[in-house]
């Protein structure tokens, strides 16, 4: 096997949001509101519509509000900006710029494949801010798609372009349904700030440095 192409997940990968979850909280429980269940099903499902673009981002925010029980309109129009200030909030893992440029000087092609609501050019901004923003060879994205991982398409989205087969190219994810799809189609499976239940890859990172020494990485080294 010799791979010539590393995918991304974008958020949890590259970067995170690690103010989002705990200002919606802050926001709710300020305003005489109860804070969100953890890990509501129903909430996920509907994001998930949002980041396949069934609905528009501002439709979900304003559904957000709704599911989370603010009635004040003032409130709500005050919650909608939160969460829009909150996506953008984004801060990059440590290593993030360094292994990506490396990569990319070893010969390695680049590809983003994202579920998101977040534009092409929002990203790009956040990229740029750390000196990625020209290193990507491809860019699959769930709202222009309107699919979501871990459908195979998604993932062969991001490939298509590079005439790249999936045996030649691995996948850094941090869920495990996102993970077994890329696995699914034969890529490569590696683990990075996992989620609590994502424990099967091929290979598990610590720090988004230690890319550079997997052994299938090592073996590719152009």
């Amino acid at each position: 096997m010799l791979l010539k192409t590393i995918l991304f997940d974008a958020g949890d990968i590259l970067y995170n949001k690690p103010n989002r979850k705990s200002s919606v909280i802050k926001f709710l429980t300020e305003r005489g509101y109860a804070a969100p269940v953890e890990n509501d099903p129903i909430e996920k499902a509907k994001r998930r519509d949002a980041h396949a673009g069934k609905i528009e981002t501002e439709h979900f925010f304003e559904w957000l509000m709704e599911h989370y029980g603010v009635t004040n309109l003032t409130d709500a129009a005050d919650g909608i900006k939160l969460l829009k200030e909150q996506q953008s909030d984004v801060h990059f893992f440590e290593g993030v710029p360094e292994t990506l440029h490396e990569l990319k000087r070893l010969g390695f092609k680049l590809g983003i494949v994202t579920n998101t609501f977040n534009s092409r050019h929002e990203k790009n901004i956040w990229f740029e801010s750390v000196g990625i923003d020209g290193i990507w060879d491809s860019y699959a994205d769930s709202f222009e798609l309107q699919i979501t991982k871990p459908d195979p398409g998604i993932y062969l989205a991001a490939l298509s372009p590079l005439n790249v087969s999936p045996e030649n190219a691995a996948f850094v994810g941090h869920a495990q349904i996102e993970i077994d799809g890329a696995k699914a189609i034969g890529l490569t499976t590696i683990i990075f700030n996992p989620d609590p239940n994502c424990t099967k890859a091929d290979y598990k990172i610590e720090n988004f440095k230690d890319l550079l020494e997997i052994t299938p990485i090592t073996k590719s080294k152009i």
